[in-house]
């Protein structure tokens, strides 16, 4: 099983927690068989990955598994993998993949993107709580819910989240104004300017 790491103190490490140091060139190190890179890429993108899990399969240990799984494909064939831009937007991705194809496999979903109606909130307050707004987002169809986070969680932009769910730049925007719209029924007290703040926060 793959840990996070905890603080180096080995000053001889370019590859420190917060250190702005290219992605091609951790990359680069990593395919080189460069442990700390492994690591570095590991502990900078677990959390980001298991929050993105979760909105597809809220299971945690289910997510963890996978991500447990990814790390040691990646670690296995490291020298044939490449990225375009990013090193979060492809782990992203490849984890999405990952995870639909174990979910159909396991038969754990049975649609992609069901549309159900989410019931108003009779009781919601002027003041929306942290917990209320997770709650809304939750509540979402598994897609828009997804969306969702990649625009306003991970701050991508719509080609990004298109490439990332291999859909087209305009039924992502769809996707979107439809989340919003959903949210809106669940958050009645909140305008759509409002809302949107309150993801951005």
């Amino acid at each position: 099983m793959i840990e996070r790491s905890v603080h180096s103190t080995d000053e001889s490490n370019p590859l420190k927690k917060g250190e702005k140091t290219s992605d091609k060139l951790i990359w680069h190190s990593f395919k080189e068989g460069n442990r700390k890179a492994f690591q570095f890429i590991y502990d900078q993108n677990f959390e980001i990955l298991l929050q993105y899990g979760l909105k597809i399969v809220p299971d945690q240990s289910f997510v963890e598994d996978q991500i447990q799984d990814f790390f040691i494909y990646l670690w296995k064939k490291k020298e044939n993998l490449e990225i375009k831009k990013s090193i979060t937007i492809y782990l992203i991705w490849s984890l999405r993949n990952r995870i639909i194809k174990a979910i159909k496999s396991e038969k754990m979903m049975t649609s992609d993107d069901g549309l159900g109606i989410i019931p108003e909130n009779s009781d919601s307050e002027d003041r929306l709580t942290p917990d209320e707004l997770k709650s809304a987002v939750d509540s979402l169809p598994v897609k828009q819910r997804e969306a969702i986070y990649l625009k306003y969680y991970q701050n991508l932009d719509g080609e990004e989240i298109s490439n990332i769910m291999d859909i087209t730049l305009g039924t992502t925007y769809n996707l979107l104004s439809r989340a919003l719209f959903n949210l809106r029924k669940h958050l009645p007290n909140l305008s759509l300017a409002l809302l949107t703040l309150r993801l951005l926060d």
